[in-house]
């Protein structure tokens, strides 16, 4: 379901566009409009692109795709002073400059800053091209800059909240658990396992021996469930279903991480709000005040 949703969600966000609203993305697909042909040398990449890197298996095959047939669907550029900027279509245009083409076909639009990554992004997740930490990345960068809950974001998306919010929480991974994520040696799997362990060091300890001896994911989950338990001396209490509901519904308003803890007095506790840059607390506050 969320994939067919996913489909359409370029289409919609360029249709959306096109009216100048924020509706949900509609069940036909966008004509392309009027094209252009703009030159390749005054066309800059996409400000706000969340993929590092290109596949370069792909990206040859798209090269000789375009010495044969040309370039068959035009990207989107946006006007930025006496250039352009890629809004959609990031590979046509680095395969066109590596071929040393002169001129791009090119639809020209007005797009906000706020509307650049979200077309970036769902370009992207419709090819699969970003590593887990990239969409990771992605969608927190999304969510800071467009103050949207992740419900708000999973509908303008076309994904499932869950979705999201388990992406988002693979970036409170050691940096050295996200690097062998990133090189496709720990599966996102195996990444959401390790989060069930408190300690970091044996975070790491435990994703290097995935990387090392090619665990299988149900094998991490069934050594997590060993090494969980003894992370502190004493059994950790367990939260009422009142206060997992609270961080739930707290998680879901503010589009972050959040820990509702009770104190040892009845009815006192602590709320901690979890935030990853000075963007994202700048988010959290505007939704707060």
């Amino acid at each position: 379901m969320a994939t067919k949703r996913l489909g359409r969600g370029l289409d919609g966000l360029l249709q959306g566009l096109s009216r100048g609203g924020r509706t949900e993305p509609p069940d036909e697909v966008l004509g392309g409009g009027p094209t252009a042909s703009v030159p390749v040398g005054l066309v800059d990449g996409n400000p706000f692109q969340p993929r590092q890197g290109m596949n370069a298996e792909q990206l040859a095959g798209l090269k000789a795709s375009i010495r044969e047939h040309g370039i068959l669907q035009p990207i989107m550029v946006r006007p930025a002073g006496s250039r352009y900027q890629v809004v959609a279509g990031e590979r046509r245009l680095r395969a066109a400059k590596e071929l040393g083409l002169a001129e791009i076909p090119a639809v020209v639009r007005e797009v906000p800053d706020e509307r650049m990554l979200e077309f970036a992004l769902i370009e992207n997740l419709q090819r699969e091209d970003l590593d887990p930490i990239e969409k990771a990345e992605s969608f927190r960068t999304y969510l800071a800059s467009t103050s949207q809950t992740q419900e708000q974001a999973a509908g303008r998306l076309g994904l499932d909240r869950s979705t999201i919010a388990n992406m988002i929480r693979l970036l409170e991974l050691p940096d050295e658990v996200q690097a062998l994520v990133r090189g496709g040696m720990v599966a996102m799997g195996h990444a959401r396992a390790l989060l069930a362990i408190e300690d970091r060091k044996r975070q790491v300890s435990v994703a290097e021996r995935v990387a090392r001896e090619g665990l299988s994911v149900r094998q991490v989950e069934r050594l997590v469930s060993t090494v969980a338990p003894s992370r502190r001396g004493k059994k950790r209490k367990e939260k009422s279903p009142g206060v997992r509901d609270v961080e739930a519904r707290l998680r879901e308003a503010l589009g972050t991480k959040v820990s509702v803890e009770e104190g040892p007095k009845q009815g006192a506790g602590r709320i901690i709000i979890e935030f990853y840059n000075h963007a994202d607390l700048d988010r959290i506050l505007a939704i707060l005040e």
